[in-house]
């Protein structure tokens, strides 16, 4: 577990005590894509819900995906990629005062998987083949196209979204300044008292599929976002939540939380991982 707080400039400006009204610019739909923005008390929460990417904007995805690694020094040999991704779906929340901003997108996730994926493949982590001459001949025949290339086909990530800088591959502008740094946070944290709360109302809520994938049907991947708006406060969940049938359940959460007038933006990151019984 790992608790951090950030304190851009200008965060508890006073001058921004007058904004207490709420503004939303409405919603609006074009191919599937469902674009919202919201504003709330000096924040803009700008988001965008898409539909699964085409077959040719993964191939663009994967140029670029390969272009960043090759220029980071990483393998440009993009692995198979989740097979359901949401790449035009993101989340950008931008303090105004001081232009900072909080991104989360497909690509960000993806992209973080990759380079741990470079460095520690699949972790050892594999499923039992069946019994069946047939499915072993398949298997064999699945290793062998992959070659001696060990990937993380868990699609595994600790992504926690990008803070003060646009993602390489993020729809969202590029705010002045260089990106911001988290520092360790020792005072109280989540104010769970307040987020349990069910009298309070909520005025904006994002829920966003990032990516997902069944693992050729040995369990399930999914990168989720949820975030809500509430009178006195903002609350984000990212989560990464991975089953392999048999062998592992792991969830990774960050959570990023922020009471308004508050001079801090807490980020609280857990790693929970368990095996199950043998049958």
């Amino acid at each position: 577990r790992i608790r951090e707080h950030l304190a851009p400039r200008t965060l508890a400006n006073p001058r921004l005590a007058h904004r207490m009204v709420a503004a939303s610019n409405g919603v609006e739909v074009s191919n599937g894509v469902k674009a919202s923005s919201f504003e709330y008390k000096g924040w803009r929460f700008d988001s965008v819900s898409g539909p699964i990417l085409s077959t040719c904007e993964r191939g663009t995805l994967t140029d670029k995906l390969s272009a960043t690694a090759a220029s980071k020094g990483l393998p440009s040999i993009v692995p198979p990629l989740p097979e359901a991704i949401f790449g035009h779906s993101y989340l950008t929340m931008t303090h105004e005062a001081s232009g900072r901003t909080f991104s989360f997108d497909a690509a960000g996730a993806i992209a973080c998987w990759m380079r741990e994926s470079a460095h520690k493949g699949s972790g050892g982590v594999r499923v039992t083949t069946a019994s069946l001459p047939s499915w072993k001949k398949v298997a064999d025949e699945q290793d062998l196209a992959m070659g001696a290339s060990d990937y993380d086909w868990t699609f595994s990530t600790d992504y926690s979204g990008t803070t003060g800088a646009e993602s390489p591959l993020s729809p969202t502008t590029e705010v002045e300044g260089a990106p911001a740094q988290w520092g360790v946070h020792t005072g109280s944290g989540l104010d769970m008292a307040l987020l349990r709360r069910r009298d309070i109302p909520i005025l904006h809520f994002v829920d966003l599929t990032l990516y997902e994938d069944d693992l050729g049907d040995n369990g399930e991947s999914v990168v989720r976002l949820r975030m809500r708006v509430m009178p006195s406060c903002f609350l984000l969940l990212l989560r990464h939540a991975l089953r392999v049938d048999g062998v592992l359940i792991r969830q990774h959460d960050t959570r990023v939380f922020h009471k308004f007038g508050s001079p801090h933006v807490l980020r609280d990151r857990r790693l929970g991982e368990a095996r199950p019984p043998p049958p």
